[in-house]
């Protein structure tokens, strides 16, 4: 996929990385994923910008002391005015859990919840566009929403964001495909027993090349693989990294999902 210039509005454009440990996620992804770093001064926090080469795919930032929610990875939906979407969230049954604000001139953001407890983020972008690389090895190539009330939070989205629900069997369980015109957007995946006590949340998904290299360094990076890669299904994660044992992403071979997508990447972006 080319270099991204834009994204289309209602669908996920960023995705970033809030942890105890900024310098350790840093370090952690680059050894496994091959993430270069650009990092801003205090006034931004030391937010780092995640790229390949020299096209954004991430961010990873520095919790304070005083930040009480858990690290997590967020995925953060494109609109185009923040302060009507943040209405229209509530209105459909979900929470502003962080409340609006402008990130200097880089764009409007707030941090939201779905009614199944899923946290997600909105964007308006100013300045910043959103991730310049989008389905290539170390840029996201898929993202889902995981919940133990896939129906209610496929319901949700697609109200909020104007999506077209398909309703797929993933091996005896629903899976939640959220259209655009264009294509695929973004999954809901019904949560079973074997996710545990693990909380409803957003997975993004990294593009890699070699699933088996790619276990191999998360491992010798002193990270986790509690599953994958199987033959059928070329994924590993949910993956966590030492300093940061409640943050989850996935890793999964780039080609693997086009098959999925039957080659229709329109849809991410």
């Amino acid at each position: 996929m080319p270099r991204v210039t834009g994204h289309k509005p209602d669908r996920p454009i960023w995705f970033d990385l809030m942890t105890r440990d900024a310098k350790a996620a840093r370090e952690f992804y680059h050894k496994v994923i091959g993430w270069e770093y650009d990092i801003s001064g205090p006034e931004m926090g030391g937010y780092a910008m995640a790229r390949r080469g020299s096209d954004v795919c991430a961010g990873i930032g520095q919790m304070q002391p005083e930040d009480t929610y858990p690290p997590s990875w967020t995925s953060y939906f494109g609109v185009t005015n923040a302060d009507a979407t943040a209405k229209a969230i509530t209105a459909a049954g979900g929470q502003v859990i962080v409340p609006l604000m402008d990130i200097g001139g880089q764009g409007r953001m707030a941090v939201c919840q779905d009614p199944t407890g899923a946290v997600f983020g909105i964007w308006q972008p100013k300045e910043h566009l959103g991730a310049a690389l989008i389905g290539e090895p170390g840029a996201m190539v898929w993202r889902e929403v995981n919940t133990r009330d896939a129906a209610a939070a496929a319901a949700f989205y697609c109200k909020v964001s104007g999506r077209r629900e398909e309703v797929m069997d993933m091996k005896g369980t629903p899976y939640h495909m959220l259209n655009t015109a264009e294509g695929p957007a973004c999954g809901v995946m019904q949560m079973t027993k074997e996710f545990g006590e693990m909380p409803p949340h957003w997975m993004v998904y990294f593009g890699v090349e070699d699933a088996d290299r790619a276990k191999a360094k998360v491992e010798a990076a002193g990270g986790k693989v509690p599953f994958g890669p199987l033959a059928d299904l070329p994924v590993l994660g949910p993956i966590v990294f030492r300093h940061d044992w409640v943050v989850y992403l996935s890793l999964i071979l780039v080609v693997a999902v086009w098959a999925f997508l039957k080659h229709s990447r329109a849809g991410l972006v």
